[in-house]
């Protein structure tokens, strides 16, 4: 169990003077903070751990899964549990729990029982026990606590929804075997005095997703247009690629990776090359607008030059860490075809399935001969595809078929 060592009569003592001298217009939900600090029996240490916990768990894969495991033991319950994201029938249910895994008969209140389950819809931001909610007898007689809480141990629920209007943004649950008593004025205080916290590390953590998921959008644009995108630090060392750079690096072929940092085939190009990274890096913090530079890269396989921008990243308003962007290296291999989906092409332009995969080879800069080798066609089929293709998409040429796919949305698809 993870409990914290007693502490000497003295401390106790001290820590309690501390609480007491707190200003009493702290107020939590309604309830005066000193007074639901003194029931939990929590020690100002194990406060502050708690707390840690809840804004240290945003950043964890699985979040707050050491948070709630302490939690547990703390609470001296089988269960803790927070409902991130409610079943619905476009989307499965998003919990994170402490406890012992039942996938099997967890999977049942996602599919049936969260529609009759009683504890939902709490008040906002005040702890609760199932008693408070629906009666004793019935509670015990109901289905979701014969099928679904009975086989997973769990006698004794506690509870609190989380939000600030509409819909909660979580479920914050607790729940004990029958051989527990049940819960108390300290383990209610508990996990009133903790949720305030909860609830802003779960705002948090969804302002780190939405974030996250746009910057996978943008990545995956740049991914379909075969741009690729390296990421340097304040000392020109790479902290991340994406796909399509990783790709043109690992040929080597005019622009490798040494050290962890950039490097040009050719000396002259190489140094070039660093001036513009170093200049970039030092106007990060100038007042100017954001230093953009370019230059053409010698393959010496003899392949189409590369391409390269480079530009300084926005400077972050409120913090300053070693792993934060400084400068955007945009990298482009005229050899890398952009990329477009078959089935976007055919929603686009009314497109035959035998269409776009003509259309997606002559994207690709094969004729019309070579498309139909590959495809194991006849010419005559492929230049009436062709034909047909034209018609729906209002050109004449296979240069200005190229040309219109290359700029519509289809290869950002």
């Amino acid at each position: 169990m993870l409990f914290f060592q007693p502490k000497p009569v003295c401390a106790v003592a001290c820590e309690k003077d501390v609480i007491e001298r707190m200003p009493v217009s702290v107020d939590i939900f309604g309830s005066d903070f000193e007074d639901l600090f003194l029931k939990s029996g929590l020690t100002l240490a194990e406060y502050d751990r708690l707390v840690r916990m809840v804004y240290e768990g945003t950043a964890d894969p699985t979040p707050w899964s050491g948070f709630l495991e302490v939690l547990r033991d703390r609470l001296d319950a089988n269960y803790v549990t927070m409902i991130l994201r409610p079943p619905s029938p476009e989307h499965p249910w998003q919990v994170v729990f402490a406890g012992e895994a039942r996938p099997e008969i967890a999977e049942t209140y996602n599919s049936f029982f969260y529609a009759v389950d009683p504890f939902v819809n709490l008040p906002v931001g005040r702890v609760m026990t199932v008693e408070e909610v629906v009666n004793e007898e019935e509670w015990l007689r109901s289905a979701i606590y014969q099928e679904f809480l009975s086989p997973l141990a769990v006698r004794y629920y506690l509870g609190a929804d989380l939000g600030d209007g509409g819909d909660p943004c979580c479920r914050f649950r607790v729940s004990r075997a029958e051989r527990s008593q049940n819960f108390g004025d300290a383990e209610r205080a508990t996990c009133q005095v903790l949720l305030p916290h909860i609830r802003c590390a779960v705002r948090l953590r969804n302002q780190i997703d939405v974030t996250e998921a746009e910057r996978q959008l943008y990545a995956g644009t740049l991914e379909r247009l075969a741009v690729g995108a390296v990421i340097l630090d304040k000392c020109g060392k790479i902290l991340r690629s994406n796909d399509a750079a990783t790709e043109i690096l690992r040929q080597r072929d005019g622009l490798s990776v040494i050290n962890g940092r950039l490097h040009a085939a050719f000396g002259t190009e190489n140094r070039e090359l660093q001036g513009m990274i170093e200049h970039a890096v030092s106007g990060e913090t100038s007042p100017r607008p954001h230093l953009v530079s370019g230059m053409s890269l010698t393959r010496p396989s003899g392949r189409p030059n590369l391409g390269v921008v480079i530009k300084a990243a926005p400077m972050t308003e409120w913090s300053d860490s070693a792993e934060s962007p400084a400068v955007v290296v945009i990298i482009r291999d005229v050899e890398q075809k952009s990329q477009a989906s078959q089935s976007v092409l055919q929603r686009l332009y009314g497109l035959t399935p035998a269409e776009s995969t003509l259309a997606l080879k002559l994207l690709g800069g094969m004729t019309v001969d070579e498309a139909s080798e590959q495809l194991r066609i006849s010419r005559n089929t492929a230049r009436c595809q062709l034909r047909a293709i034209f018609a729906k998409t209002g050109v004449t040429r296979q240069t200005e078929l190229v040309r219109l796919l290359l700029s519509g949305v289809a290869p950002l698809a």
